[in-house]
């Protein structure tokens, strides 16, 4: 395979600048070792497991690959401590009781209660713990970087990693000590400000004293290479490996990734109360004319993994959080992670090279 380095490779011991992110419900470990072992970073996407799950998770990773592994979590300033803190409304948004009733005349029940680990900052602290405990080398931070979590990381010898949305937020995480900023451009999927990738890139690359990582809409080598040229040190890259063989989730997920079209996202608070870039279906459209229901971080995130949870156990696509970037019009195939690593690597030299005949420069 050709050679890919930045100065990033050198920092994570890993051989390209290709990051798995480390996405909710789909980055567990088949995934991340996949990425690892063709030579980019894999990531565990741990706020959404359970203490338990985040450690089997590690161990099923250590024996399918002696690469690095990174673990994502999050610190969001305005978590609860513990599910039990957060209040309800009662009655629930009309949108609630509008897609609980649709998927029981489907025939499939809505339980109430479904445990959600990435609502408790609690759990998320544990998880870190016994992340260190067992030698994980990176630690990913996806929603805030608190300094005590820094100065954990650094005295137990990992590295952190921050995911940002502004040019402030990552002048904040590098004041309290990250290692890597990760910008992530309003076209990538999941949680996602309102700055496009290489704007928000050449804010953060006018001050930043750690190495930069971009993310958002990136799921060809040519754009790998585009940001590397911009000044990156590296690709974080989240939707192209949804459509992947060892993606965690649902095929229908996959698929509706695969079959989807530039125009298929949209950027709204209605899964969780901040902004998530997802894919439009149901679960999205049933809240038009409802907005003025949606609650804050973290309630409305309560009141709809009932339905997420019922529609993903049951693989119905229209009522699922599908998170995704705008990268989908570009994806079209399922491949193994480990080829999208492989691929995205030869697809940026290829680019360079071919950059470098193509322009001309003169004095």
């Amino acid at each position: 395979m050709p050679t890919l380095r930045t100065p990033l490779c050198d920092l994570l011991d890993i051989e390209v600048p290709i990051l798995q992110a480390g996405m909710g419900l789909i980055a567990y470990a088949d995934l991340a070792a996949a990425a690892a072992n063709a030579g980019g970073l894999g990531c565990l996407g741990g706020i959404d497991m359970s203490v338990a799950e985040v450690d089997s998770n590690i161990r099923r990773f250590r024996e399918l690959s002696d690469r690095p592994l990174a673990l994502d979590l999050g610190f969001p300033q305005n978590a609860p401590s513990a599910r039990a803190d957060v209040v309800l409304p009662d009655p629930l948004p009309q949108p609630i009781r509008q897609l609980r009733a649709e998927l029981e005349e489907m025939g499939i029940p809505v339980e109430d209660n479904v445990p959600d680990q990435a609502i408790s900052r609690d759990d998320n602290l544990e998880k870190l713990d016994l992340a260190l405990d067992q030698g994980v080398e990176v630690i990913v931070c996806g929603l805030g970087t608190p300094v005590e979590v820094v100065e954990k990381c650094h005295r137990r010898g990992a590295t952190v990693m921050s995911i940002v949305g502004t040019s402030r937020a990552a002048r904040k995480v590098i004041d309290n000590g990250t290692d890597v900023v990760i910008i992530q451009g309003t076209e990538g999927g999941g949680h996602s400000g309102e700055v496009g990738t290489l704007v928000l890139l050449a804010e953060v690359l006018d001050f930043a004293t750690v190495p930069v990582v971009a993310a958002g809409g990136i799921a060809t080598g040519a754009q790998v290479a585009g940001a590397l040229v911009a000044g990156a040190d590296g690709a974080w890259i989240g939707t192209r490996f949804i459509a992947t063989a060892e993606a965690g989730c649902q095929q229908v997920y996959k698929e509706a990734v695969v079959d989807a079209g530039p125009n298929s996202t949209l950027r709204t608070p209605r899964f969780d109360g901040l902004h998530v870039r997802q894919l439009r279906n149901r679960f999205t459209d049933v809240w038009d004319g409802h907005e003025d229901e949606m609650q804050p971080y973290p309630v409305q995130r309560m009141i709809t993994i009932p339905i997420r949870d019922a529609a993903a156990k049951n693989s119905v696509a229209s009522h699922m959080n599908l998170a995704a970037g705008q990268a989908v019009g570009l994806i079209n195939d399922l491949p193994s992670a480990g080829d999208i690593v492989r691929r995205l690597t030869e697809e940026a030299v290829a680019a360079l090279w071919n950059s470098t005949k193509r322009i001309q420069f003169s004095d």
